[in-house]
């Protein structure tokens, strides 16, 4: 391997206070969270996986006061280039392993492709540091359990980088959820519409390889993955979440932001999904596109037991990934179906109604200080009315049964840490985080209960 090496305790109070941080059902019975006191009073942070998501998390986890950015570690060493300038006292690594050798860490970030995330996560937690994890946490229900056993028996602060959690948005869908604005939970729906998945698809196939990079540890990329040649501007750095082998699709990448404040706020704590059936889109792929990628667009159902906030009842969960508006790009739509659309446009209405929101959520939106169904959101129906919430540090609103905006007093919120500060407030003075692996790890199981569903279309699939 190549080598160059060489808030306070009041907010995050508040924090627990708004949302019952420790409180929903399921954190009873795992060890108390240790603090990690440093000599300096410093948490000192080793980062892996510097690019894309990793540097922004490197940037707002670095604005905390108490923090020390002590090591970096990224196979590709051109992801370290910036960091060596803003942090010249840091030691700097392609090789993790080395990294968790050498230094003497009190936590880790880990912001790596979702196919290294459970070995590298799990060496962390056995070494006795706090954990930072981006998500989706991983990919296998066996790595899941893996994970939240590791995180339980360390008694470590764990955190999933569903940083959004700490933003107004987030924090006050679950407070009118546990309130009960709109009564019991009778069903919930979850959409992410960008079309930006589609994006990172290649338009030609097969791939042609090329050398890999001086800068770049190819196989350590690779990971546990299936050798195969490097091919640029393909994989590394972002465009992995596409491969089968690598990502998780979109419903890896949004779904645990998508669904987080909506488990908070029914109180799933460690609920689990009964069962699941996806539809996918089909764009004509011949049989190696569809082995080696995730489908272009999907439609999910899950099956959920009764729970308080749904009196008991057994609800569903939607999902649904169509791009806004029904437009797919015309080379992805399946063979024969241009022609079938009126137009000669980039993009073209190939996509049935499945794969995107009902309608019906389009026409009461309209009718909110929303404006309109927004193209990353949730929409819950309760028996006294909706709430409908963006992915955005936007209001929520709820409407009547029939459809009618509801006037509505947003409850007041204590002012807490930011998701990366609250991180290290825990990990200092103690206390779980937020995203705690204690409940975390069972959204982590209903985004690989939908994968499954989607690796199986028209089949229902269970846990395990």
């Amino acid at each position: 391997m190549k080598n160059r090496a060489m808030v306070n305790r009041r907010g995050f109070l508040g924090l627990a206070a708004s949302f019952g941080a420790c409180g929903f059902s399921g954190c009873a019975g795992f060890p108390s969270v240790t603090s990690t006191r440093s000599p300096n009073g410093q948490l000192r942070l080793g980062c892996i996986g510097c690019g894309a998501q990793g540097s922004s998390d490197i940037k707002s986890i670095a604005s905390h006061r108490r923090i020390e950015m002590a090591a970096f570690c990224d196979v590709d060493l051109a992801m370290l280039d910036k960091l060596r300038t803003k942090y010249p006292k840091a030691r700097f690594y392609q090789d993790w392993r080395e990294m968790l050798d050498r230094e003497q860490l009190d936590a880790a970030l880990v912001a790596t492709p979702d196919h290294s995330h459970c070995e590298i996560m799990s060496e962390v937690l056995r070494r006795g540091l706090n954990l930072y994890a981006e998500k989706p946490l991983c990919r296998s229900f066996e790595e899941c359990r893996q994970l939240e056993s590791l995180a339980a028996s360390s008694g470590k602060v764990t955190q999933l980088g569903t940083q959004i959690a700490a933003w107004e948005c987030d924090r006050h869908t679950a407070a009118i959820l546990q309130s009960g604005e709109i009564g019991k939970v009778r069903k919930v729906w979850l959409f992410s519409n960008s079309g930006y998945y589609a994006k990172l698809l290649p338009r030609e196939w097969p791939l042609t390889p090329a050398p890999v990079p001086e800068t770049l540890d190819w196989k350590g990329w690779l990971a546990s993955a299936p050798y195969r040649p490097y091919v640029p501007k393909h994989y590394h750095s972002f465009v992995w979440r596409v491969w089968r082998d690598f990502g998780s699709g979109w419903l890896g990448d949004m779904g645990s932001h998508l669904f987080s404040p909506v488990w908070i706020g029914m109180g799933l704590g460690r609920t689990l999904p009964l069962s699941a059936r996806a539809t996918v889109f089909d764009c004509g792929w011949n049989a190696e596109m569809k082995r080696q990628f995730l489908p272009l667009y999907s439609h999910v159902t899950w099956q959920f037991p009764g729970v308080k906030a749904t009196d008991m009842k057994p609800f569903e969960v939607e999902w649904c990934d169509g791009p806004s508006g029904g437009a797919v790009p015309k080379e992805f739509l399946p063979t024969g179906k241009t022609e079938e659309i009126a137009g000669n446009k980039a993009d073209m209405t190939g996509l049935s109604a499945e794969f995107l929101p009902p309608a019906r959520f389009g026409e009461m939106a309209a009718k909110t200080p929303i404006g309109a169904l927004p193209v990353q959101g949730r929409v819950v129906e309760g028996t006294d009315g909706w709430l409908i919430s963006t992915h955005f540090n936007q209001p929520p609103v709820t409407l009547t049964k029939d459809g009618r905006p509801k006037p509505l007093k947003l409850p007041f919120l204590e002012p807490v840490p930011s998701h990366y500060h609250e991180f290290v407030d825990c990990c200092l003075d103690g206390g779980k985080a937020r995203s705690d692996f204690g409940w975390t790890t069972k959204l982590t199981d209903w985004v690989l209960l939908g994968r499954k569903a989607v690796d199986n279309p028209g089949q229902e699939v269970r846990m395990g």
